[in-house]
Formats: C-alpha cells, structure tokens, sequence
C-alpha cells in the first residue's frame, strides 16, 4: 500500500510538470490553456501603431514650433539694409521707440562677428591651451556676449522700469554688435593702434548711444531713462 501511494504522489508531480500542448483551430495556434498568439501580435501590433502615432504628433507639434518664429526671421533685404544703418544712428526722443521684432539681423550679425574673431584669431596664431576648435570658440563668444548683454540689459530694465520685451532686447542688442563688426574689422585691415582706438571709438560710440537711446525712450522716468543709457554706453 505504501509503495502505491508513493507512485501515486510520484504521477501527480509528473502531471502538474507537464507542459501545456499547442492545438491548432483554423489556422491559428492556442495553447490549451486558452492563450491566442494572434491575440498577442495584435496587441504587438496595436502599441506599436500607438507609439508611431506619438512620434507624429510630437513632429507636428515641434514644426508647429519652429513655424511660430518664421515671423521674426522674414525680413527684406532692403529692411535689412536700413535697420544695419540705423543701428550706428543715434537718436533721442521722449516718445517711445517702436522696435520691430527681427531676430534674423541679429543671427546674421552675431555669425558675422563669429567668423571675423575667427580671421582674427588666426590671423594672430593664437592657439587653444584646452580642448576645442577655433570655430567653436568664435561662435561661443558672439553668441555668449549677445544673450549675455541681453540678460544684463533685461535686469537693468527689470530695475528702472523701462517697458521693453526680451525679444525686443534680442533685436536691438544683437543690432548693436555691427559696430563691433566694423571695429574688428577695421582693426584687422589696418594695423595701426590709432585707427582701432579711432574706429572704437567712433562706431562703438554710435551704436552704444542708439541703443541707450532706445532704452532710454522706453523708460518712464527720465532720471533712471539717463542711467539707462549711462548703462548702455558702459555695456559697448
């Protein structure tokens, strides 16, 4: 009786180890258990329709984006031309200053200012101590000094009152750095120490005083619209 009860205790492990069969019904593969393969590839199926149509909608949503700035980079050229030369002019006036919102003037010049620090560092042969390229540094540089004097002049408007947008800030700051153009430039073409002081301080003084000016028109008070442009001036 003993050795029965053992051999049955001995199948009933070797029933519950067995592994489920697979049938077949009309063409699709089940296990007896009642698990449906095509269930499973159509569950495969269906997240993977759901995480493609995700990634669209995010495509979508970041060319509806990029489409939002296409405003501020359609600019004339004949625009272009004249908003360049009234950078180096300036003006004063109580009234407020209507400032046209282009960052594309600005990216050009700040690209600009880029490549002639990059003529100008290896017209000089100067040569990187750290781990980078010439290229890279020019770039990190215009465009570092034009968020940076944007921030700085955001702060001082934040501090006087003066009415004025960070994209505006973006456009008059960014139209400023053409002076800084002409100056490298002209230091670069004509070695003479007095011709850079001559051109700094000519083009660097215009383009400071039209900045100042512009802030200084946006500004209520007149006292802190003076050191607005005290400000300004000391920034170029």
């Amino acid at each position: 009786m003993a050795n029965q009860s053992n051999h049955d205790d001995v199948h009933v492990v070797l029933d519950d180890d067995t592994p489920p069969k697979y049938s077949e019904e009309k063409g699709s593969a089940k296990f007896e258990s009642g698990f449906d393969i095509n269930s499973l590839t159509a569950a495969v199926g269906s997240q993977i329709l759901q995480s493609s149509s995700k990634s669209a909608s995010k495509l979508a949503s970041t060319y509806g984006r990029i489409d939002v700035l296409r405003p501020y980079f359609d600019l004339e050229p004949k625009d272009l031309r004249q908003r360049l030369l009234n950078s180096l002019w300036p003006t004063f006036s109580r009234q407020p200053k209507v400032i046209a919102i282009d960052l594309y003037g600005p990216t050009m010049i700040a690209l600009t200012l880029s490549a002639v620090l990059l003529l100008s560092m290896k017209h000089s042969g100067h040569v990187l101590r750290r781990e980078g390229t010439l290229i890279g540094t020019s770039f990190a540089v215009s465009f570092g000094y034009w968020v940076t004097l944007t921030g700085i002049m955001y702060a001082f408007g934040f501090v006087f009152n003066t009415n004025v947008t960070i994209l505006e800030l973006l456009t008059v700051t960014g139209y400023s750095l053409f002076s800084y153009c002409i100056v490298l430039l002209t230091s670069h073409t004509m070695t003479g120490h007095l011709d850079f002081y001559m051109a700094w301080l000519i083009f660097g003084l215009m383009g400071s005083l039209r900045l100042g000016g512009v802030l200084r028109s946006r500004t209520p008070d007149t006292k802190q619209g003076v050191f607005k442009t005290l400000s300004a001036l000391l920034e170029g």
